[in-house]
């Protein structure tokens, strides 16, 4: 550390930037490589240096979306494009493009993040230098295997795997392989075989240490698979450490989820409960961080098809201009308006019947979890219903998890009768939690608690 701390009194070659900054992401020095690359970026505005600019929001813009703070990442994303135009480096405009794909991603906009990855690969296969045109090919098709993944279209998964491995051998690439194998509950000696393989390497420095993080964390997946508790709640426990010193949100939660789900398997309700609640907690902030970046990305997603627009409008106006004159441009340009609205009206409708087809999947994993009687039921219903949930504890403050989860269940238009098979009590009990419910609410007699719910 000593080394790193004279990097922040000199201004660096370009060559060394990034050199400098993945020194300190091997080492999981995030804050560091943040304080570094800041530094950097007032040296280069000051210099006017516009490569050093954009290399250094890049950088940051990384930094940001490891540590959860998307909204801030596209920021930064969006003064570097600013900036790009005055360059023509084909790496620095993959580059740009490959964190654009990777917010996207961690947003859930998968659609949207596989396009921006495909631009980001058109730029990489314009790079002269094999290794680095490698890297960043690799970089690329990581993310579209993950996104693929999450979309389950397998045939392009296994298409972004085989791609990676004609690259790379890196450790994060025998983790996610891995990791399909404990996912999907199949090959288990296989995929520790790869784990093996995974962890020595993600240990030995040359790495970010998130490979490291990542790999102990699918470790104790295995383990909880092979219905080993405690050896899963070791690799668990390393792992966040791991991901503690790096300060990375999204890994941070999902350990917690983890831990707290494996303490419960070994009956320590105390432990399950302590991890569960700083789950919550964070996973209520993440959640919070994302809306804010969802609306950025959502309103750069909307400008840059306005922008297309623009620039096809603009072509035809000028060959009506050249060949119609000023008289056929002005009944083009009303024509086009009106095209304009019936599309806007068209993309809206589009994007209500998506938004109708996510609610449903969100209602249908809900009332799967409530059909469970998981313990994550109550969390995931307030994520799903945000607005109901809001409504309902600004007009009640002081209703209890427990009388959430019977609104909950009464939101989802559950009867009585399923919910005592949910609850394993009987239709009386639930009747009677539904009367407390209800004065609890001061509802009047005549009050319909089910259509008061509804309504809210």
């Amino acid at each position: 550390m000593v080394l790193f701390s004279q990097y922040h009194s000199q201004t660096h070659p370009l060559s060394e930037l990034d050199t400098i900054t993945r020194q300190y992401k091997n080492t999981g020095d995030l804050e560091g490589a943040m304080k570094f690359n800041v530094n950097a970026l007032k040296k280069y505005e000051d210099e006017k240096n516009a490569e050093g600019t954009v290399r250094a929001h890049i950088n940051i813009a990384n930094l940001l979306c490891t540590l959860n703070r998307h909204k801030e990442s596209l920021e930064y994303l969006d003064k570097a494009e600013k900036e790009i135009k005055k360059t023509k480096d084909p790496i620095l405009r993959s580059r740009l493009y490959s964190e654009y794909g990777r917010n996207y991603a961690l947003l859930k906009l998968l659609k949207q993040s596989n396009l921006i990855f495909d631009k980001a690969i058109g730029y990489a296969w314009k790079i002269s230098n094999q290794k680095q045109r490698d890297y960043y090919l690799y970089y690329n098709y990581a993310w579209k295997w993950d996104n693929f993944d999450n979309m389950n279209e397998l045939d392009s998964m296994h298409m972004m795997q085989r791609k990676c491995l004609k690259i790379s051998s890196e450790p994060l690439l025998f983790v996610k392989i891995a990791d399909q194998y404990v996912s999907r509950k199949i090959h288990l000696d296989s995929a520790e075989f790869y784990l093996n393989k995974a962890l020595p390497l993600a240990s030995t420095g040359k790495y970010p240490i998130r490979q490291k993080a990542m790999a102990l964390l699918t470790f104790g997946n295995l383990y909880t698979e092979k219905k080993e508790y405690e050896k899963a709640l070791d690799y668990y426990l390393q792992s966040l450490a791991v991901s503690e010193k790096m300060k990375s949100s999204s890994d941070i939660q999902e350990a917690y989820k983890a831990i707290s789900r494996t303490y419960n398997f070994l009956d320590n309700k105390e432990k399950s409960v302590e991890y569960y609640t700083k789950y919550s907690l964070l996973s209520d902030k993440i959640a919070g961080d994302e809306k804010k970046a969802l609306n950025i990305a959502v309103e750069k997603s909307l400008q840059e098809k306005e922008d297309e627009k623009n620039k096809f409008y603009l072509i035809i106006l000028t060959i009506i201009i050249l060949f119609l004159g000023i008289g056929y441009f002005i009944r083009k340009k009303y024509i086009q308006k009106h095209k304009e609205s019936e599309e806007m009206i068209e993309e809206k409708s589009l994007e209500t019947d998506e938004l109708k087809k996510k609610i449903n999947l969100s209602f249908d994993e809900v009332a799967q979890l409530a059909r469970d009687n998981d313990p994550f039921f109550v969390t995931r219903f307030k994520e799903v219903y945000k607005e109901f949930y809001d409504s309902l504890i600004s007009q009640q403050p002081n209703l209890t998890d427990h009388d959430i989860k019977i609104c909950a269940y009464l939101r989802l238009d559950i009867s009585s009768k399923e919910i005592a098979q949910y609850e394993n009590i009987t239709v009386r009990a639930v009747e009677t939690k539904k009367y407390r419910l209800k004065k609890k609410l001061q509802l009047s007699a005549d009050t319909d608690l089910k259509k008061w719910i509804l309504e809210i």
